[in-house]
């Protein structure tokens, strides 16, 4: 028993070095080829795609020092040590611009936005003694910290760049719940790819910070290292999938959010005033006329501003009109009509032959999962239920 323990043992601690080495190098190469494929593809959300390139290829650091060493080439490279210190400093703002830039119609990178890397420039500054250490000093430094783990990072450093990554990772959530409160609001068809990859990506952005700074606040040893890695390599491989399998991602987002500008402030002006109730009854009997007749929400990617164009009322008119005449968003209200639509296609023999899909995407949906979720909330049933339940009401008629 006593032997077999020690095997095992044995085994695993021979085992750990060479997962490492694996890790290392297939994540090394991932991490640079989709860091630099991010920084130069051309796109027109390529300004998003430069902050997640710029974050893939920072937190690959950290593998790339792992196979130098490993390959007993750091010694040639030594300088490399601590690079690692731009990803420490600089992962939150990075998350949080990369969520700005896919969110926000027409980002640009303002001055007051590079503020967001002050704390990098503080970081650095704190870190000038170390850069100017020689090489020698650099990989000793290295082996202490990263190998025998005699040397302790300082505590109140690791809380505050993790409490710093923290609170990024709110400031993003939050962006990102009102993007897709915006969607509600403004598109008439969600296409949930994309806010959900947002929130995958942050969280799973956020567990390597965490997974670095609790290893580095109690110490340090092999097994965490080992954790740390597999964070990372998880992190970089994620993102590497999801731009083969999901490339559309990495392109634009649809119905992205308007910065504040003189068009917003006149909206929030119209907003603030009182809209004459008669005035809302006549665009409400505009729009409904209009819709009866022309079925505008057979356009899957109809947004609010498309609609407000068509039937000449200001869009925070029409958005204000069919929130409070209508009690429901652009959304649910475009969407009402979508099912009726489709309800009265199952009744009609002249749409016998289509199937479910056919109809849904017929009436204005752009997915069977949106229109199931749309049809069950407005008629109480499925589209399959509702299509077999008229089928017997009418068998039962010509009976």
């Amino acid at each position: 028993m006593l032997i077999n323990l020690c095997y095992t043992e044995i085994t695993i601690k021979t085992m750990e070095p060479l997962l490492n080495l694996v890790l290392f190098i297939i994540g090394s190469f991932l991490g640079v080829s989709l860091g630099l494929f991010l920084l130069t593809v051309k796109s027109i959300k390529n300004k998003a795609n430069i902050f997640l390139g710029i974050y893939v290829l920072s937190i690959s650091v950290y593998l790339i020092q792992g196979f130098l060493y490993r390959a007993d080439l750091m010694s040639s490279l030594p300088h490399f040590v601590h690079l690692r210190s731009f990803y420490e400093a600089s992962a939150g703002a990075l998350i949080y611009l990369y969520v700005r830039a896919c969110t926000e119609k027409d980002f640009q990178m303002k001055p007051i936005l590079w503020l967001h890397f002050l704390p990098l420039v503080l970081f650095l500054i704190i870190k000038i003694p170390l850069f100017l250490t020689t090489g020698e000093e650099k990989l000793a430094y290295f082996i202490d910290f990263f190998v025998n783990y005699t040397v302790k990072p300082d505590p109140i450093h690791s809380i505050a760049t993790a409490l710093l990554a923290f609170v990024y990772f709110i400031l993003s959530i939050r962006l990102i719940q009102q993007y897709k409160k915006h969607l509600t609001n403004e598109a008439s068809s969600i296409d949930s790819m994309f806010h959900r990859w947002l929130i995958l990506f942050a969280s799973s952005a956020l567990l390597p910070i965490l997974g670095i700074w609790t290893w580095a606040f109690i110490g340090g040893n092999a097994t965490g290292t080992l954790v740390n890695i597999t964070f990372i390599f998880t992190f970089i491989l994620s993102v590497y999938l999801v731009v083969l399998f999901k490339p559309a991602i990495f392109h634009t987002f649809p119905n992205q959010i308007k910065v504040k500008g003189e068009e917003e402030e006149e909206k929030q002006k119209y907003e603030n005033s009182t809209l004459q109730d008669a005035k809302k009854e006549q665009f409400i009997k505009k729009l409904v006329s209009y819709i009866e007749a022309e079925k505008p929400y057979k356009e899957a990617n109809l947004t609010l501003s498309d609609l407000a164009e068509q039937v000449n009322i200001p869009s925070h008119y029409l958005s204000q009109v069919i929130n409070e005449k209508m009690k429901c968003s652009f959304l649910e209200f475009v969407n009402g009509y979508r099912v009726e639509e489709s309800k009265m296609m199952f009744r009609d023999e002249k749409f016998g032959n289509y199937t479910i899909i056919a109809v849904a995407y017929e009436s204005g949906f752009n997915s069977k999962s949106a229109f199931y979720t749309a049809f069950k909330k407005h008629a109480g049933m499925t589209p399959s239920a509702f299509k077999k339940e008229h089928k017997r009401s009418s068998m039962n008629m010509n009976a």
